[in-house]
């Protein structure tokens, strides 16, 4: 006997992963049909999606706002210092008398090259390195600060402003001031050499051993600490100060001696 089956179902609207069809009998025999049915969702519209894509690579091709106005930082303590401000003092290694000196005369320079301001002085310079960190390892360079050498007669010269943020976020987030570590270096426009100068101690009179050096607890030798003080905690004053005690600091005074290790 043939027996016929009718599917009248819409397919559409089945939410189980198979469908059995029924009906029909032969002989007392059921007869039924399963037909497998796969369930795949997918989204209607990417229309979400595809905005949250387009605002993520938008933030990666665009950089964030940042305020690079600099504004210039003034020596806190002028007037307690008789309005003299601050200095900055460098000591060279003179060989010949195995001791720091407050000469030119050791880097290379003679009596004449200082007072006729011969090329090879007068377009030598120092340069203040800044850095967020005094450790070597982890240290990243925040800003430098140039001084000529053209006008002085000895390395002595006053240090009375730098630059700096106008709108530091660490100020912000911190409310606090920041300490930022300085080095020297020297440009000897005469012999070509570049000397580095750090903050030891002036008790110190001979170049450092290696173990003095990689003392930790002497650490604070291999920079300058300066506070640069938060203008908001300061009444609005872009002021700075040497941060003691810390090497060869003083309130009013800045020591750098050139490096040198044996």
């Amino acid at each position: 006997m043939l027996i016929k089956y009718q599917i009248r179902n819409n397919f559409q609207s089945l939410t189980g992963q198979t469908y059995t069809v029924s009906g029909g009998t032969d002989g007392g025999l059921y007869k039924s049909l399963t037909i497998p049915i796969s369930m795949e969702f997918f989204p209607v519209d990417y229309g979400d999606d595809l905005q949250d894509i387009v605002i993520e690579e938008r933030k990666k091709a665009i950089n964030p706002t940042f305020d690079a106005e600099t504004t210039r930082y003034k020596y806190a303590n002028d007037l307690a210092n008789l309005g003299k401000g601050m200095m900055i003092q460098f000591r060279f290694w003179d060989a010949s008398a195995s001791t720091f000196s407050t000469s030119y005369i050791p880097a290379g320079f003679d009596n004449l090259d200082i007072s006729k301001r011969r090329n090879g002085f007068k377009k030598s310079f120092f340069r203040l390195n800044f850095f967020n960190s005094n450790s070597a390892d982890t240290s990243s360079l925040l800003f430098t600060e140039d001084i000529d050498v053209d006008d002085t007669t000895q390395p002595m010269m006053p240090f009375n402003r730098l630059y700096w943020l106008r709108n530091d976020e660490y100020f912000v987030k911190n409310n606090n001031n920041r300490i930022v570590y300085m080095n020297a270096t020297f440009f000897n426009a005469k012999t070509g050499k570049i000397q580095r100068f750090i903050n030891t101690p002036t008790s110190i009179t001979s170049p450092l051993t290696i173990t003095q050096y990689s003392d930790i607890t002497n650490r604070e030798w291999r920079t300058s600490a300066v506070e640069l003080i938060n203008p908001k905690l300061n009444n609005g004053e872009f002021n700075f100060r040497p941060y003691v005690p810390f090497g060869a600091n003083t309130l009013t005074t800045i020591t750098l001696s050139e490096f040198i290790m044996v």
